[in-house]
């Protein structure tokens, strides 16, 4: 699987090079501002003001929208995360309803399927490691099914390999729900608006700044500062594996699970 530019780089220096943007942004607008506009003319115009106001109020609708979005999307994945280790529990749990002479492989493959699974939330900044992990977990689950299918055919034992079959069944359908959420990331034409807008909010602020002195670049260069943060915390959610707010108490509920086995 290829992974995106935006996948791989961290947040962190997507959002220092979107800061460095925007500044160098509101240089080029002062430069086109002092280059085209007359002396008498370098007053602020109306209409310029106008659009600026409605490209603030324009961005902030989408910043809002876009963390309220991932907020929620990383709610889910923490709820996916304990619906993942329960069922995890219920398949250990079960395995007490084999007989002594198979149970022991099914206990063995449980164990490493359990690695497989937090190796992949561990190593997501690793993509060797982390696609090795994927690549484990669905060997060893199909490894388990078939173990499963060939226990159910044994005599006595049919109604606990069915109901390990269901419990498998929902383990890996929860698996794959969890896989997909922590991939899916923040929308590609979402990302690219927020720093689209951000780039020309930059350059009109420039644009419709008679001057630049120290005063108005601090203020400047402080609110591009608390834009950029926004963005930030609003990316690093978006990547629950790998960026600095992870859902850790979530993921320390499958670890608790090895000491079942």
């Amino acid at each position: 699987m290829k992974y995106s530019f935006f996948f791989t780089l961290d947040a962190a220096i997507i959002c220092l090079i979107l800061f460095i943007g925007c500044v160098l942004m509101v240089i080029v607008g002062k430069a086109v501002r002092d280059k085209f506009l007359a002396a008498d003319e370098h007053e602020s115009k109306g209409g310029v003001n106008a659009l600026l106001g409605a490209l603030f109020g324009l961005w902030g609708f989408l910043l809002a929208f876009t963390f309220g979005n991932v907020s929620t999307r990383f709610e889910n994945v923490r709820a996916s995360m304990v619906e993942e280790a329960n069922i995890i529990r219920t398949v250990i749990l079960r395995l007490d309803l084999l007989p002594d002479s198979i149970r022991g492989g099914f206990r063995e493959d449980v164990k490493k399927y359990l690695q497989a699974r937090i190796d992949y939330y561990e190593y997501a900044t690793d993509l060797q490691k982390f696609n090795q992990s994927k690549k484990d977990a669905v060997e060893i689950g199909k490894r388990l099914w078939m173990r499963t299918v060939e226990a159910s055919h044994l005599p006595n034992i049919g109604l606990a390999a069915n109901t390990m079959l269901v419990s498998l069944s929902a383990m890996y359908d929860v698996g794959a729900r969890r896989d997909a959420m922590l991939m899916s990331g923040l929308p590609g034409p979402i990302r690219y608006m927020l720093f689209f807008i951000a780039m020309v909010i930059s350059f009109v602020g420039g644009f419709t700044s008679p001057i630049l002195k120290t005063k108005e670049w601090v203020v400047i260069t402080g609110f591009i500062f608390l834009a950029c943060l926004i963005i930030y915390i609003t990316l690093d959610m978006a990547r629950p594996m790998r960026g600095f707010i992870r859902p850790d108490v979530e993921q320390e509920k499958l670890v608790q699970l090895q000491e079942l086995l």
